[in-house]
């Protein structure tokens, strides 16, 4: 996987199976894959019809006072998911990364990447290689490393790096864990670039990466942050990195996709995402002490930088051309750990996002962050709610369930089917049974998280 992507990044939006190399199917694949999505919702239809879902449906919400009530919630909320669904659709489907001309002259700017590590001895030498394989100009490129209290031979490998590449690296060392947030403040102040791009020490850099992530910064001044493309660098592990593949995919490739379209991505991963200096200047000392719950926030810097970032009015873009390959959960518990940090960083970015997203906080692009935030957090209570109602069905009608799988399953195909667009591969059935896990599973993730938001404990470490 590391020689393999060495070659330019556009290695991951080529056809990585045989079927898709055909040129027929080469030259049609967004057509097909649009009829495969009407025909995949006509048959929803057709098997609702077919097993008379929405007799038993109707029948069912009517038995109960509860459940008459009920029904007009449930149908408002269908109604509001699959309406923002295909707003969102419309909107992926005109995103573009931005690129340079043929015949435009670049004056590409000093870029300063920083990368914090904690016990990553196996990765670091080969994280650090990466970026310089990179195509961006040597010239203007250096790297800061922080060893972030590491007990193993982390460090020795930073300066093992130094020695190869001389001047190009600076290297700090944390004799205690400080977190990534006082990382990236030692690493902003020894840098020198004008852009400043996060990186994980775990992760492995395209070789077009930098160069594409920096674009969008060149070609408009009101763009304060660009989002890269996180890919699964252990896809092949198992069951699990395969779904979690898809997964990544859809997140960025759907979401990240469509909200750069507006100019509002609301999640720049730590993995890849380039930030103009000045702009980190002015909110440091408050990204180094955000509190809440009266608690010291210690994870979620990611999306904390990003929502500082649009706080300013500042555009938010995204480049799936900007490709870094990480590493992800192999077992379902550490698949959870992640998820239960990521979603607390949401509920938390979520309710300092909403201080200002109503506001004129920017001249322009507010209809649509608005309605994207209202239907983002619809979602979570939508499907807590759903799956009582389903759970409850279940209990007076078990055969019940297996209609409500069938309706399960083509849904998440039809969710799937965003994956094989941008990738091409059959790799998409993954998302099929993560669909499935992801609704019937990992309910309690949104309710624990909320429960839990004081818990600042990296769970991984």
């Amino acid at each position: 996987m590391w020689e393999e992507t060495l070659n330019d990044i556009d290695v991951e939006s080529q056809p990585r199976s045989f079927i898709f190399n055909i040129p027929f199917l080469k030259e049609r694949i967004d057509s097909i894959i649009v009829f495969l999505i009407i025909i995949s919702s006509a048959l929803i239809l057709i098997i609702a019809i077919k097993f008379r879902l929405f007799d038993y449906w109707a029948n069912f919400l009517r038995s109960t006072k509860f459940l008459r009530i009920s029904t007009y919630p449930l149908l408002l909320s269908a109604v509001s998911v699959v309406s923002a669904l295909l707003l969102q659709t419309v909107l992926w489907l005109r995103y573009k990364p931005q690129a340079f001309g043929p015949d435009e002259e670049i004056h590409w700017p000093f870029v300063s990447v920083v990368m914090s590590a904690l016990n990553e001895e196996e990765l670091v030498g080969k994280a650090i290689d990466s970026i310089f394989n990179s195509n961006y100009p040597q010239d203007k490129l250096e790297l800061i490393c922080i060893n972030d209290g590491s007990r193993d031979m982390t460090f020795y490998r930073m300066m093992r790096a130094k020695q190869k590449y001389g001047d190009r690296i600076q290297v700090i060392n944390f004799r205690k864990n400080l977190g990534k947030r006082k990382a990236l403040y030692a690493g902003l102040k020894k840098s020198k670039g004008e852009v400043i791009v996060t990186f994980d020490a775990d992760s492995k850099m395209g070789r077009s990466a930098l160069r594409n992530l920096v674009t969008p910064l060149i070609k408009d001044k009101g763009t304060g942050a660009v989002s890269g493309r996180v890919a699964v660098l252990n896809e092949k592990e198992n069951f699990l990195t395969r779904m979690l593949s898809v997964r990544y995919s859809i997140s960025f490739d759907f979401g990240r996709a469509y909200q750069s379209v507006y100019g509002t991505v609301v999640c720049c991963p730590g993995a890849l995402t380039a930030y103009r200096r000045e702009l980190l200047q002015r909110f440091m000392p408050e990204f180094l002490n955000q509190r809440f719950l009266n608690t010291p926030c210690r994870h979620g810097e990611d999306r904390a930088l990003t929502t500082l970032i649009l706080r300013t009015g500042h555009m938010v873009r995204y480049q799936s051309n900007a490709v870094v390959y990480t590493t992800v959960p192999s077992k379902f518990s550490g698949m959870n750990k992640m998820y239960l940090r990521w979603t607390r960083s949401y509920i938390r970015e979520t309710i300092f996002l909403s201080r200002f997203i109503f506001s004129r906080y920017r001249t322009k692009n507010r209809a649509l962050p608005i309605i994207d935030f209202l239907f983002l957090n619809f979602l979570h209570p939508f499907h807590l709610f759903s799956l009582s109602i389903v759970a409850y069905s279940f209990a007076i009608n078990p055969l019940f369930m297996i209609r409500h799988m069938a309706f399960l399953i083509i849904s998440s195909f039809i969710l799937s089917l965003y994956y094989l667009r941008t990738n091409k591969s059959l790799a998409f059935l993954y998302g099929i049974p993560y669909g499935i896990i992801t609704a019937l599973f990992l309910w309690w993730i949104v309710p624990f998280s909320a429960l839990t938001m004081r818990n600042q404990s990296w769970l991984t470490r």
